[in-house]
């Protein structure tokens, strides 16, 4: 069991005197650290300055927590990789990166000048405890490619309450990966002190449990935080896992600008602290070594205010345009948020962007696949998509719960252990947020990540990963740093399963922004669009209707193909009423429209396979010509699929219809159980009524 010392680790007093062991480092290396620790002050007076000033927006400060990120980050390699909370500027100044770039963020305005590749620096995050698993995901990937990488996460106290500080180590152990995980424990998550958030004594303690060394120190300690870091770092880099750090620090100040500490906290306790200043410390320490003096202050604090100054002119001088807002949520600019855009900028009066076509989303047609197939059922094919995906790149890497053993419950992913190896088919921990978590942070790294959630409604664990981080990465940081994992479950009803296991969460992940969710309702659509899902540039949500994963099969290519995502397809052409509609429904319309047919009534059925972008100009052009739209889902109805279709045709091709938009879903109660399942499920009888009331009007 890797050691956990919870002894306050020291190196200087308070008064700047050596009561510990000197680190190796050399006289100019003592006085940059000092530099950016007086900077990074300096830089946090002026930008709660700035703030009041309405000049940022909030802005949370870091007074007091200088000797801690200075320290551990001056500790990092060059090529180690960084994934901060949202306090850590002087981690951020110790990385290289330009005022103007860090304060950016704070004034609202992400910016490509932000090179998280480069820099090694993810963006902030500010939810909580969300980026630990991707610290560990991207360690592990990088890992796996060989490369010589240590991740390092930093966050304060409260964090370690959140689940995904607790999923994080635990896959961090378990894989022992090399991450060093820095907690800047300065006793308030906002105004709620540690002993409401721990009965443990100390923060390091947790690493007992997940079997990760743990050393505790003085957080106010530049030297002492520096040595325990590059410990921790050494010890990753040597293959011996990862290592949480409690540097015990202080927060002088309040939460962020929108706080107020004297609500909280006795202005005594901080006369407590005030002596073990972290920057008067070491000044201390420099200037008995006669390594700094007043005049060099002074030369310093002008050079950091100038600095200032320069910087945050420099983006008070910048206000993209609107369409900026539409830019970088994908690769390409889907159609939809292009007319999006345009109404807003009609109704501001202002000119409409042209986009030009390498800007744009073109969907384009099906392939065209020459060469064998075979007849396979929907799990089949998806199984021989990833396959395929294995063979062709080796920084590919299937992640889940059972995924490898026994090839998921579902039985997708057999076979794929055996041939590809643990490595990169990983029976993960049970946790859907540290699996996606650690999915997205693998993607950053630059390796191809496919999470399997094992059931539908096991994914809202994982949510926060998917709305806050998967589909916000490529925007946050202006296409620096994106995340083209895949995320894909065995969704929807119809198998008699128990609760939890027959739900379709669809809607919410359409509604989430920056990414795409494909449903396919064949065996050879689901190949061709897992092949596309692996090698999009986008994450993509792929769910899989578990009802068809064995219903039938059909003759699938064997070679590799893609089929594009964002295009529907027509899978029965007609004249009377269209039906728009997806996944498990597709084969109950289609059977429909053959019963409907007797009765003299021609429906086109479209599949629509991506529900977001959804191909809204094949549904419109099959609406002006019948006339008639009926959207069918399986789901509860209330904010669901075909109520975002139904009104956006209803808007667009109001003219050409000659009825109501009908909706067909279940009922918005929660879904029903095996033996009354079938009280919810929609029939192709349900499909059938509902045409002929549409057709009659």
């Amino acid at each position: 069991m890797p050691e956990v010392d919870t002894t306050l680790r020291q190196i200087l007093d308070q008064d700047g005197n050596l009561v510990g062991n000197m680190p190796h480092l050399d006289d100019k290396e003592l006085v940059e650290m000092y530099r950016f620790m007086a900077a990074a002050r300096d830089f946090d007076r002026r930008a709660m300055a700035a703030q009041r000033q309405g000049r940022i927006g909030t802005y949370p400060m870091l007074e007091g927590h200088e000797a801690a990120q200075v320290g551990a980050a001056y500790a990092l390699g060059p090529n180690d990789f960084v994934y901060p909370a949202y306090r850590e500027h002087a981690v951020q100044m110790v990385r290289g990166m330009p005022l103007d770039v860090i304060l950016s963020y704070w004034r609202g305005l992400p910016t490509v000048d932000w090179d998280v590749h480069g820099f090694k620096m993810m963006t902030n995050t500010v939810p909580i405890a969300t980026h630990i698993p991707q610290a560990v995901g991207h360690a592990y990937a990088a890992r796996q490619r060989g490369e010589d990488v240590v991740t390092a996460a930093f966050f304060g106290d409260g964090t370690t309450s959140e689940n995904d500080f607790h999923s994080g180590l635990n896959f961090a152990g378990v894989w022992k990966v090399p991450a060093v995980f820095v907690c800047e424990n300065n006793s308030y998550a906002i105004s709620v002190p540690l002993a409401k958030q721990t009965a443990s004594e100390t923060i390091v303690q947790k690493a007992t449990a997940y079997g990760i060394a743990g050393v505790r120190v003085d957080g106010m300690d530049v030297l002492a935080t520096y040595q325990a870091t590059k410990e921790a770092v050494e010890r990753a880099r040597a293959g011996e896992g990862p290592t949480l750090i409690e540097a015990v620090c202080y927060r002088f100040g309040a939460h962020a600008t929108a706080d107020d500490a004297r609500r909280y906290r006795p202005k005594s306790e901080e006369d407590l602290w005030r002596p073990k200043d972290p920057v008067a410390r070491f000044r201390s320490f420099l200037e008995t070594r006669r390594l700094w003096d007043q005049t060099a202050e002074d030369n310093l604090l002008e050079e950091a205010g100038d600095a200032f100054d320069i910087a945050i002119a420099k983006l008070e001088s910048v206000k993209p345009p609107r369409d900026s807002i539409v830019r970088h949520a994908y690769d390409r600019i889907p159609q939809t948020m292009v007319r999006q855009l345009h109404e807003l900028q009609r109704g501001s009066g202002e000119a409409e962007t042209t986009f030009t076509d390498d800007e744009m989303w073109e969907l384009g047609p099906d392939p065209d696949p020459t060469g064998p197939t075979e007849r396979w059922n929907m799990a089949e094919a998806i199984n021989a998509a990833l396959t395929q995906a294995m063979e062709r790149d080796e920084t590919t890497i299937i992640l889940g719960e059972d995924v490898g053993l026994v090839g998921g419950v579902f039985r997708i992913t057999e076979g794929l252990q055996e041939k590809f190896g643990e490595e990169r088919v990983i029976d993960s921990p049970l946790n859907e947020s540290g699996i996606v978590g650690a999915a997205i942070g693998m993607g950053i790294s630059g390796s191809r990540a496919i999470a399997e959630i094992q059931f539908d409604g096991f994914v809202y664990p994982a949510f926060d990963q998917i709305v806050s981080h998967l589909g916000r990465l490529r925007f946050r940081s202006r296409s620096n740093a994106t995340a083209p994992i895949v995320v894909r479950w065995p969704n929807g009803a119809g198998i008699g399963a128990h609760e939890m296991h027959c739900d379709s969460p669809e809607a919410y992940f359409a509604h989430a922004p920056g990414q795409t969710v494909v449903i396919p309702s064949t065996p050879s659509d689901a190949k061709g669009l897992m092949a596309s899902a692996i090698s999009s540039p986008d994450p993509v949500i792929f769910l899989e209707p578990k009802v068809l994963y064995r219903a039938f099969r059909e003759e699938v290519p064997v070679e590799h193909y893609e089929i594009p995502i964002g295009t529907a397809r027509i899978r029965a052409e007609g004249t009377d009423l269209t039906i728009a509609t997806y996944g498990g429904m597709v084969q109950h319309a289609l059977e429909a429209a053959v019963a409907a047919a007797e009765e003299g009534i021609s429906v086109e059925v479209i599949d629509l396979r991506t529900i977001y972008p959804w191909d809204e100009d094949t549904v419109a052009a099959s609406v002006d010509k019948t006339g008639r739209l009926l959207v069918v889902q399986e789901p509860q109805r209330t904010g669901g699929i075909g109520a975002e279709i139904a009104a956006q045709i209803g808007e667009r091709c109001g003219y050409s219809l000659l009825s109501p938009v009908r909706r067909l879903g279940a009922t918005d109660a929660p879904w029903p159980q095996f033996f009354i399942e079938e009280h919810a499920l929609i029939t192709p009888a349900h499909v059938l009524r509902a045409i002929s009331e549409t057709v009659a009007g």
